[in-house]
């Protein structure tokens, strides 16, 4: 039997067919003029859809921290009194390294009523390791329970171990990579827990526990540090915002639960440095004198103060040489006293 010849175009149809389609072309000037979305928040300004990194020492409040975020969300209130959530949210919280018992405890010291849109809290104490399939077994419960925030606390519950130094890297990098398509695919925020170093760093990142291949898959890194009078320190680093400082106080007596103290320049100051910041927020503008005499301060000492807290603009002076907060309230406030 003798093969007819193929035609032209049948032939260019069939070649066409079976080679595989090449991604579209994207050039510098598409891109530009492309609409892409805003990134998403579930609090706003503070927590995007993707994958997060919460770090710290053990002991440092990161479960509660992360208790309090997802009760917050499930009950629709700002999360630190500061940070909006639009709706109540549907939240997975994989507590890997504890049992009911123990979030029966935290839930009551967080809320000392109980709320029926807890309901909206699912509790996991189990999960399988990313190296036994544990990215299929979350894709399942997320796909079937239409999540919002999903916390794993912690991140050692589901890492593989072993290996050299460039291995392990490439492990930890590929399994965080795993765990933040699940949040992008979902289109959910992810809060991963870790440990931080004990030795400190100059970069916050640098602190993570673990090798840079954690830090390199995640969309932001949070590290928590206590500081030597109890506070707490919290530094956001991100892709897609700008980097935040948070001062925090894990306060034990009622209401229990953390607060927020200070952000931005404000954080880390001293005693006296933020007794005039406090000041300030209710009664500027206010001469170093008149401050002086309120805080019941060596008046020296207050003109050091502030220059120290304008060289950091957190205050600013006035014509008539008082002093005010730089944010725009006080901006407003201080010009309709000049006027």
């Amino acid at each position: 039997m003798v093969n007819e010849p193929v035609h032209p175009d049948i032939a260019r149809k069939l070649k066409a067919a079976g080679e595989p389609k090449s991604p579209p072309k994207l050039d510098g000037y598409s891109i530009y003029r492309t609409n892409y979305p805003p990134p998403v928040f579930l609090f706003a300004g503070l927590l995007a859809v993707g994958l997060t990194i919460l770090a710290g020492r053990p002991k440092s409040g990161k479960s509660w921290l992360t208790l309090q975020m997802a009760i917050d969300a499930a009950l629709n209130r700002p999360f630190l009194g500061k940070f909006d959530v639009k709706t109540a949210a549907k939240v997975l919280y994989c507590g890997l390294e504890e049992g009911p018992p123990r979030t029966h405890n935290r839930l009551r010291k967080l809320l000392p009523e109980a709320d029926i849109q807890l309901q909206n809290i699912e509790f996991r104490y189990t999960l399988k390791t990313l190296a036994d399939n544990g990215a299929e077994e979350l894709h399942e419960l997320l796909k079937a329970g239409h999540y919002d925030f999903l916390v794993i606390d912690t991140f050692l519950k589901l890492a593989r171990s072993g290996g050299g130094n460039r291995d392990i890297m490439r492990s930890e990098y590929a399994e965080v990579t795993q765990l933040q398509e699940l949040a992008h695919r979902h289109g959910i925020a992810i809060v991963l827990v870790a440990h931080t170093r004990k030795m400190g760093a100059e970069n916050a990142l640098d602190t993570v526990a673990g090798t840079t291949g954690i830090t390199a898959a995640c969309d932001a890194v949070w590290t928590l540090r206590k500081m030597p009078d109890g506070a707490s320190v919290l530094e956001i680093t991100g892709r897609e915002m700008e980097e935040q400082t948070l001062g925090l106080r894990l306060h034990t007596g009622d209401p229990f639960g953390w607060q927020l103290t200070a952000e931005g320049a404000e954080v880390g100051m001293s005693e006296a440095r933020q007794e005039i910041v406090e000041l300030l927020k209710d009664d500027a503008p206010l001469s170093p004198a008149k401050i002086a005499l309120l805080l019941r301060k060596n008046a020296v000492t207050i003109r050091r103060l502030l220059q120290k807290l304008a060289a950091d603009d957190v205050v600013r002076k006035d014509r008539s040489g008082k002093y005010y907060l730089t944010g725009r309230e006080q901006r407003e406030r201080v010009n309709e006293v000049n006027e």
